[in-house]
């Protein structure tokens, strides 16, 4: 393990300080054999007959860079202790040969000696010093911290970050407060899109943490970044392939101790692979009842979760040149329950509605990812193709009993609802990347890629039903009460990426040089999004077994005239109530920028950048609230902006270990398709709709950080920053009769400030004697971050409570910590973290109408994951998580100040025992 951190510690050094990708370099470690292994400083290390050497540092580590490729001799020697000499050491173009050996009274034996050569970029130590070395302000989590901190796909990844927090019922992360309307998600550097039409950003869970190489999160803006981002890009690094070979396969099971013994509700129309669905409606004729589907749900037992995983890849050698091919597959499912209370309160702290739940929630996905990559013989560079499909199934049933106003309103009647949903959604990214490096100065970049997205949301079915203490019967009055709901997101992505960059001044020399960039980005966004909704239309109550809901949503039914069906659009008199609804955006970005990186001195450098963005959306539609299409007094939306948006950030070393960052920059956050299209979207809690009147904040952002390495893997950092957003935006609840959701400018500005503390230290590492490997460690991981945020709230459409508040998300504190121990033996390697996560309370939604704010509980999370590797072949993780299993509550203050519970619930501890076996 230490080994494989140098190694990749190296790697990123020569990479980052060399600047020139056509040479390699030796390096690793010496140690001191007299002195039971202890690292050996200030030791000479020279290639024989050549003038080109240097010494190792406090602690043992040396670096011979700039070598052209070949073989080279090394020689080391020291004081009093006898010169090793070492034939034979290749150098490879763009890598890191690594010798390590050990220097004492007598020689070491050659075989002795470890050499080896590799160049990855997925270790804690690499990503560490590639942070180090940069200008920008970037923190990246790899594979192996992954796995240290038992992270299962990227947004866990995200989350033991400084200042990132999930907010739950919220698909997406909140970065200094921030929403996922402020952030940006790419894939290798190509923007990706989103899979549900609510939110901006892809699902981070999707991306599983068998296809991650490493999680980079840039909370600073710079040129080459697209303009529409305030809280964090976020780019995923794939997988690539680092051996010469790999076959690896994996299977694993577990469970929630909710849901493991509960009798569970899973809704009818999918299997437990998450395909065998029926995504169209399949009624032309409102007087057929052909619905494929049942009402009843089916049940079973035992619910246990399983996944199962592959790796195969292959490097071929084609003359000078090398091509690599990886191919990933993988499958997981996974069962949660969840029982609990939820509330609807008005101004003075009485209940509209009042509802025990409970909700059965089976999720499920398969992953395929393929990468071919072709690298240029001599270092001139690379052409890669990546092509990542996800498929992700959740299927829900949610059982709510309590009062609900306008359904269980006669004294002794309680309101009975059952909602069932599949959402059903594909991702299928396509990437053609591109490096090619003319000279040891000029170099090309150019990418594509073409992402195609589909979501369904087939035959959603609700039901909703009075209970009057021995029978149930069918409620009245409101159609969709009872309703069948189809949807179908269709959305294509073509994105493109030129730049090209020149390094001026001397390459050899560590000041007086730098780097000139241009490029030019294009993206084109096409969705559609269709729904059609079936609302059964009872004219009287009709008596009902909730066991047998088919007994009366039938054929029969409709014959007998116990109801009849509807859409939002009516029964058909002069139309056609059979065409859905829709509505469709297309979003255009053409942007051009210029970044300038200078290195003035060995201790100061910067990076000035300007990016020019021509954004250009239209949302037309056809809904049922209003239509752009028939209605001649609607215009469809269209904001057509030109965004001029500086950046700069420079680095000041005061030695090799305590730098100062500086970072600004000019953003801006545009409207999204859904947000903009006025289509009503219900749920059992709330309605929400998008608003054709909103429009796009900018952002001012400024931030200022302090590094100091301990070493090569240890840091301590203290971040301070600060954002002006002008013309926030946010949901909220607006003024009318019923819980309607939607999105406005809500006030003129808002002010986001904090600090953020980041601590990486190891607490002790005890190497074992030569003649037995016998490393034990312990290390330490913890960051935290303070939040100030202010907005105001001046919307005329929206009557806030309050004139001001905090950002909706924003929780003031955060906590993210780790403890680890690492043993590693010569036939096993051990490891075990324990891992902390905390926020404080924060505000879930914004109070309206004399109603305080609805506030998130702040909780604790804990998790424990350990695992074992058997002779570099055999592994085994077990893993133990939100092991507190603490209740997740609602608050919300009435007009008296009094605090009440809305909403509460518990998710379960989550345990699960994985094995692999590489090949």
């Amino acid at each position: 393990m230490k080994r494989f951190l140098l190694l990749s510690l190296l790697f990123i050094v020569t990479a980052v300080q060399a600047q020139d990708a056509t040479t390699g370099a030796i390096g690793g470690k010496l140690s001191d054999k007299e002195m039971g292994g202890e690292p050996l400083p200030f030791a000479n290390v020279l290639l024989k007959d050549s003038s080109k050497g240097t010494t190792s540092d406090y602690d043992g580590i040396y670096l011979l860079d700039k070598l052209e490729p070949g073989t080279y001799t090394v020689v080391f020697s020291f004081v009093g202790y006898e010169t090793l000499e070492i034939p034979g050491v290749v150098v490879e173009a763009g890598k890191v040969t690594e010798v390590n050996t050990e220097l004492g009274s007598s020689a070491a034996a050659l075989d002795e000696v470890v050499i080896t050569t590799v160049s990855r970029r997925d270790s804690e130590v690499a990503l560490l010093m590639e942070q180090k070395n940069s200008v920008d302000i970037k923190t990246s989590i790899g594979a192996q911290e992954l796995a240290k901190k038992g992270v299962g796909d990227a947004e866990g990844a995200v989350t033991k970050i400084s200042g990132i927090s999930k907010q739950q019922g919220v698909k997406n992360v909140f970065v200094r407060g921030l929403g996922d309307r402020y952030n940006s998600t790419t894939f290798n550097g190509l923007p990706l899109p989103s899979e549900d039409p609510e939110y901006k950003n892809i699902a981070l869970d999707y991306f599983g943490s068998d296809i991650i190489n490493s999680v980079g999160v840039n909370k600073t803006f710079a040129g080459d970044i697209y303009g529409d981002v305030a809280g964090a890009n976020i780019d995923i690094n794939s997988k690539t392939l680092v051996t010469d070979d790999l076959f690896k396969i994996g299977f694993g099971t577990g469970f929630n101790s909710r849901a493991v013994t509960e009798d569970f509700l899973l809704p009818d129309g999918s299997n437990w692979l998450g395909f065998d669905l029926d995504k169209g409606s399949p009624i032309n004729n409102l007087g057929t009842y052909s619905f494929v589907n049942s009402f009843n749900p089916n049940r079973q037992n035992t619910q246990v979760s399983s996944d199962a995983s592959i790796q195969m890849g292959k490097k071929f050698d084609i003359g000078d040149h090398q091509l690599s091919a990886l191919l990933i597959g993988s499958f997981e499912s996974d069962y949660t329950y969840q029982e609990g209370n939820t509330k609807e309160l008005n101004a003075q702290g009485l209940p509209l509605r009042d509802l025990d739940f409970d909700k059965y929630l089976y999720s499920v996905s398969q992953i395929a990812m393929g990468n071919l990559d072709f690298e240029f013989a001599d270092d001139l560079g690379n052409i890669a193709y990546n092509s990542l499909l996800i498929h992700t199934n959740v299927q829900s049933t949610g059982q709510y009993f309590g009062q609900s106003a306008n359904i269980s309103e006669e004294e002794g009647d309680s309101a009975f609802i059952r909602r069932q949903q599949i959402n059903d959604n594909t991702i299928f990214v396509n990437q053609l990347l591109s490096e090619f490096n003319l000279t040891d100065r000029l170099a090309i970049n150019l990418d594509a890629g073409y992402n195609i997205t589909r979501g369904d949301e087939p035959d959603r079915r609700q039901n909703t039903f009075v209970y009057d203490g021995s029978d149930y019967r069918v409620a009245v009055g409101t159609p969709s009460y009872n309703h069948r709901f189809y949807s179908q997101l269709e959305e294509d992505e073509v994105v493109g990426n030129f730049k090209t960059s020149y390094k001026i001044g001397d390459l050899e020399s560590e000041s007086k040089n730098g780097e000139i960039s241009i490029g030019y980005n294009y993206k084109n966004t096409d969705r559609i999004f269709n729904f059609l909704q079936f609302n059964h239309d009872f004219g009287s109550p009709v008596n009902i077994d909730i066991n047998n809901v088919d007994g009366v949503f039938n054929q029969e039914g409709i014959d007998n005239g116990d109801f009849r069906l509807v859409t939002n659009s009516g029964f058909g008199a002069g139309f056609n109530p059979l065409r859905p609804f829709f509505y469709e955006g297309d979003k255009t970005i053409n942007a051009g920028f210029a970044n300038f990186l200078y290195t003035f001195s060995e201790k100061f450098s910067a990076n000035l950048g300007l990016r020019y963005e021509n954004v250009e959306q239209t949302v037309n539609w056809n809904t049922n609230l209003s239509s752009s299409e028939t209605d001649l007094n609607v215009d469809p939306s269209t904001l057509k902006e030109n965004y001029f948006l500086p950046s700069l950030t420079a680095k000041y070393n005061f030695n090799e270990n305590s730098i100062l960052r500086f970072a600004s920059s000019k953003t801006y956050t545009f409207p999204q398709f859904k947000e903009v299209a006025p289509f009503l979207y219900e749920d059992v809690n709330f309605s929400s709709f998008g608003n054709p009147d909103l429009m796009p904040s900018e952002n001012y952002n400024l931030d200022l950080k302090y590094e100091y390495y301990f070493s090569s893997g240890e840091l301590v950092s203290l971040t301070g920053f600060y954002k002006k957003i002008i013309d926030p935006i946010n949901r909220a609840q607006v003024n009318s009769a019923a819980n309607q959701l939607s999105y406005i400018n809500s006030g003129e500005e808002a002010d986001v400030a904090g600090l953020e503390l980041e601590l990486r230290k190891d607490i002790f590492e005890i190497d074992g004697d030569e003649l037995e490997k016998n490393t034990k460690s312990l290390s330490f991981g913890l960051n935290a971050s303070y939040l100030y945020s202010r907005q105001d709230l001046t919307d005329e459409s929206t009557n806030f409570t309050n004139s001001e508040d905090e950002l909706q998300g924003a929780s003031p504190f955060l906590l993210n910590t780790d403890l680890t121990f690492d043993l590693e033996k010569e036939k096993y390697d051990f490891l075990s973290s324990v891992v902390f996560n905390y926020f404080s309370d924060r505000i879930y939604s914004l109070g309206v109408q004399q109603q305080g704010n609805i506030m998130e509980t702040g909780i604790p999370t804990l998790d424990y994951i350990a695992k074992l590797t058997l002779n570099d072949h055999f592994g085994i993780n077990f893993k133990a998580t939100n092991l507190l299993d603490p209740s997740f509550e609602l608050t919300q203050k009435d007009v008296s100040g009094n605090t009440n519970v809305i909403n509460t619930y518990k998710r379960g501890s989550n345990f699960s025992l994985g094995f692999s076996y590489t090949f």
